[in-house]
């Protein structure tokens, strides 16, 4: 029998209103997948949180730790109605601006009356005490004012996750309700240009249509968990690491050896699947090895990959909307992939011109 975890609370006023009155939280027991290079956190949370002031949001951070080591995961923001609109506003800001923050942010997401669920998916660099480890949900309250009302960490009694060992094909959890406008990054969470190689040609033929999927380029100054710098590496050197120890080079120089790969396909997709198991808590790794596997017809690793991806790109509604025709979702993934083409994807205008033509042919 599942074990529910049923956490009940009352939120502080502030002022003369509440800001959030009662949230109520159930959790199904999490789970810690570790593999050779990562951990994998996952869980499902079902929240309600009535006569919520619409200025205000609840912040949300999953916290791993073992008494002595300690890791955040990326947050789940949810907003009232007026917090949510100013919080689509600021991401639009700084995208103008390049403004850019180092805060990972899982999703943001509108509350309504009603329940709502997340699947919550994250992973972080592998280490022995995570093994050890308990999680707890941080939770902050902030007012319209951007005030931190209330903090508290909230212990997640009698689960502790549950350890299990990663395999070659792991299958996501599917969600195909979940999805919430495409908001998944924090206010000011890193904005990074698109870039758009040309897309290796399929290896073999498919009996489902051949989708292009859209890369995005990582920061100049990205590095790695450690804070390791650059080595200025040319071209040529970053190859020959890539080779022998690929964890000296930051993302970016991983991206850089993989487009120079773009006319041989099967360099170029180890490139980027390299760069995602190197730095698995990047949105931008996750989102590039979901374009990887979207091209390859690899639906379980595009879903995989894509929940961590950066949401807020034009990248994302393109790869997304490929993924879910893949999965045979065809309302979702032609609405998808016209709202990418309305916006200027070249990809998605050429996904849905596949996706009709081999339709068509079918149908002769």
């Amino acid at each position: 029998m599942k074990l529910k975890t049923n956490i009940l609370f009352s939120l502080l006023l502030c002022g003369t209103f509440a800001t959030a009155q009662n949230l109520k939280l159930d959790i199904l027991p999490p789970s810690v997948t570790l593999g050779q290079d990562s951990a994998t956190v996952s869980m499902k949370m079902t929240f309600n949180v009535p006569q919520m002031d619409t200025k205000s949001h609840i912040r949300l951070t999953p916290v791993l730790t073992d008494g002595t080591h300690t890791a955040e995961l990326p947050q789940i923001l949810l907003n009232g109605e007026r917090a949510h609109r100013l919080y689509r506003r600021t991401l639009a800001l700084n995208k103008r601006r390049g403004k850019a923050d180092v805060t990972p942010v899982f999703t943001a997401i509108p509350l309504t009356d009603s329940d709502q669920t997340i699947h919550y998916r994250a992973s972080l660099p592998a280490a022995d005490w995570i093994q050890f480890a308990t999680l707890n949900l941080k939770k902050e309250v902030i007012n319209g004012s951007g005030e931190k009302v209330q903090s508290e960490n909230i212990p997640i009694p009698d689960t502790a996750p549950h350890i299990a060992t990663a395999t070659d094909h792991f299958v996501p959890q599917q969600d195909r309700n979940r999805e919430a406008p495409m908001a998944a990054a924090s206010p000011s969470a890193p904005v990074v240009p698109e870039h758009r190689p040309v897309s290796p040609a399929p290896s073999a033929p498919s009996a489902k249509p051949y989708f292009k999927g859209s890369y995005v380029s990582p920061e100049s100054d990205a590095t790695d968990e450690r804070n390791q710098k650059e080595l200025n590496f040319s071209l040529d050197e970053a190859r020959v690491i890539a080779e022998i120890n690929p964890q000296m080079l930051s993302l970016r120089e991983l991206y850089t050896v993989a487009i120079s790969y773009k006319n041989t396909p099967e360099q170029f997709y180890k490139i980027i699947d390299i760069s995602v198991k190197i730095y698995p808590a990047s949105p931008v790794a996750n989102l590039n090895a979901a374009a990887a596997a979207i091209e390859r017809g690899n639906t379980q690793a595009a879903g995989r990959y894509l929940q961590m991806a950066s949401h807020e790109t034009l990248a994302y509604k393109n790869c997304r909307g490929a993924y879910e025709l893949l999965c045979n979702n065809t309302y979702e993934g032609i609405r998808l992939l016209k709202a990418a083409k309305a916006e200027g994807s070249e990809e998605a205008t050429y996904n849905l011109k596949i996706f009709f033509e081999s339709n068509q042919t079918n149908i002769q």
